[in-house]
């Protein structure tokens, strides 16, 4: 393949594993009220709002720098700092910011609307990717 026609490092597994958690869950994107996602580097945050669909793709750069995923903002995302401003415990750092959210324990860094908290994960060159969906509300049957 030719380098110029590669999407290496540009589209994530979040692409898949975002799309299956939300079916599972039965939410749509839109209903997410907080983020929680994996950020080794600091364009992987970019790149994986971009593959959920927060975004569109190209965007990821402009929509952070709008403020979206500040506090306060309309996407609150990694809201203890993730891995690269507040402690990286191995990947594990998201989920338990997504749990200490979704409990309402977050403190001044809680987010008043926390009823639907996504946590990603990945691993290998970005193409292995998990997505989970935590509320603290039963399912509706």
């Amino acid at each position: 393949m030719n380098r110029r026609d590669s999407e290496f490092g540009l589209v994530t597994g979040a692409a898949q594993s975002g799309p299956a958690a939300l079916a599972m869950a039965g939410v749509g994107i839109d209903e997410i009220d907080v983020r929680e996602l994996y950020d080794c580097f600091t364009f992987t945050t970019l790149v994986t709002l971009e593959d959920y669909g927060f975004c569109a793709k190209g965007e990821g750069g402009e929509f952070v720098a709008s403020g979206a995923i500040a506090p306060g903002g309309s996407h609150p995302t990694n809201t203890g700092g993730g891995e690269l401003s507040s402690f990286y415990m191995w990947g594990m750092t998201p989920l338990s910011e997504a749990v200490i959210q979704a409990r309402g324990q977050g403190g001044d860094r809680q987010v008043p609307q926390h009823d639907l908290v996504m946590v990603s994960g990945n691993g290998g060159v970005l193409d292995f990717h998990s997505t989970l969906i935590l509320s603290p509300h039963p399912k509706a049957t």
